[in-house]
């Protein structure tokens, strides 16, 4: 039986740990253990749902638009959302952790429906001067407003892992809105021009 000398909650110690009671017994288990390699695992399923969300993404643009630009465009508010959520985390102190972790591949899920309804528009534009005058943009907002308040409820949930989760989708769908209406656009009209 060994016993750290250090707070285990520092993941810098929890790994040290782990390391020097592998190089005695290879095959010890035990909470720290099981923690660094679930820790581990989930790490490892992010990356894996962000490359998959990603790549799907990608093909379904590829199958369904005929220009690189557009592609390109419909994922600059994604990339600009990803952003600034992770500088929300810091703002708010609400870090990325285990239970939150997935909301980034969430929110390219939910925010690409409205990234192509705003590349439509602009491609076949109305009498409105500005996309923000249409109806796209209004039911853009309506609709991702609609899964935030069914999403928001996590937010107010005891459950810690479960509450910061809801409050990084709320904040995450709110900036997927304003980029996809403010960036996609002034994007657009620059390329044009």
């Amino acid at each position: 039986m060994v016993t750290p000398s250090k707070d285990l909650n520092d993941q810098k110690n929890l790994k040290d740990f782990v390391n020097e009671v592998r190089k005695l017994a290879p095959d010890a288990t035990d909470l720290p253990v099981i923690y660094l390699e679930s820790g581990n695992a989930i790490v490892k399923a992010f990356q894996q749902a962000l490359v998959s969300a990603l790549a799907a993404i990608i093909v379904v643009l590829l199958l369904s638009r005929r220009r690189i630009k557009d592609i390109l465009l419909i994922l600059l508010p994604l990339l600009v959302t990803g952003i600034l959520m992770a500088a929300s985390t810091v703002v708010m102190d609400n870090p990325f952790n285990f239970a939150n972790i997935i909301v980034i591949p969430l929110l390219f899920g939910l925010g690409i429906d409205a990234g192509i309804y705003i590349a439509d528009r602009l491609h076949n534009p109305g009498r409105e001067d500005s996309v923000l005058q249409t109806s796209t943009a209004r039911g853009v907002v309506f609709g991702e407003m609609t899964t935030l308040c069914s999403l928001v409820s996590m937010a107010f949930t005891p459950h810690l892992g479960l509450a910061s989760l809801g409050q990084l989708l709320a904040i995450g769908l709110i900036l997927m809105v304003i980029c996809t209406l403010v960036v996609l656009p002034a994007f657009a009209y620059r390329i044009a021009d």
